[in-house]
């Protein structure tokens, strides 16, 4: 379980994490009042909405999680998009599927009015200790963060870095 997992994130500066209330997706209007933020990754069909970090949906057993130390992607300066979830068979199992990612799969991140497309540049299991330490290798970069599959005592985690952005 992810719950009381304290990642340590020293080095980025958190900016104000603005509401982003309509956005274009695959020539569809979502229209929500709540998210503002989507995760999509084509390899294993996911696509799946990501909240402000201190909405009441920003939770684990609800949704994917967007940590709190997440630095949201801008033209400019370094981000570090953070993003865990339950790995499993249960209903919020958003993550159940990742361990089929592999080495530069695409993960798309709709995020005000653009994608943000990250590469996937490496993966990494660390024991469940109750402490993460995560990479920052790279100045625009997300991590997916979930339990591995077939390892009650392990966690997987999924290292992308930016390859292009484009405007919805």
């Amino acid at each position: 379980m992810l719950l009381g997992v304290l990642i340590p994130i020293t080095t980025f500066t958190k900016y104000k994490v603005e509401e982003y209330r309509y956005e274009v997706v695959m020539n569809e209007k979502i229209e929500n009042n709540d998210y503002y933020a989507l995760l999509e990754i084509d390899a294993i069909d996911l696509r799946r909405e990501i909240y402000e970090v201190d909405s009441k949906y920003n939770q684990v057993n609800q949704n994917i999680l967007l940590h709190e130390a997440s630095v949201m992607p801008t033209d400019e300066g370094n981000s570090h998009v953070i993003l865990a979830a339950h790995s499993g068979n249960g209903a919020h199992a958003y993550f159940k599927d990742l361990y089929l990612l592999k080495i530069s799969d695409t993960i798309k991140f709709y995020y005000q009015g653009k994608i943000w497309y990250y590469e996937i540049v490496d993966i990494e299991y660390q024991e469940k200790t109750g402490i993460l330490y995560l990479r920052e290798d790279f100045e625009q970069m997300i991590t997916l963060i979930t339990c591995t599959k077939g390892n009650r005592d392990a966690q997987t985690i999924y290292y992308g870095v930016l390859k292009d952005v484009k405007s919805l």
